[in-house]
């Protein structure tokens, strides 16, 4: 088993990630379109849903009255 934290190893990999872009977040997000257009096919676009014609029923009913105490 690994000595190391996985969120030491996860902070190791940003760092070194931010440091082949110079820390500049617009390079790296331009890196990640790159990247997608490489392998278009194997990603998921969301189709956006359409709002509901009318509005939703309630989510809860009112309950029910509260009934006298027995004696």
């Amino acid at each position: 088993m690994k000595d190391e934290n996985p969120i030491e190893e996860v902070w190791r990999i940003r760092d070194e990630l931010s440091a082949e872009y110079g820390y500049d977040v617009h390079r790296m997000f331009a890196a990640l379109r790159e990247e997608e257009k490489k392998h278009g096919d194997r990603l998921v676009r969301l189709v956006p849903r359409r709002a509901p014609e009318k509005p939703a029923a309630a989510l809860r009913e009112e309950p029910p009255p509260y009934r006298d105490k027995p004696d």
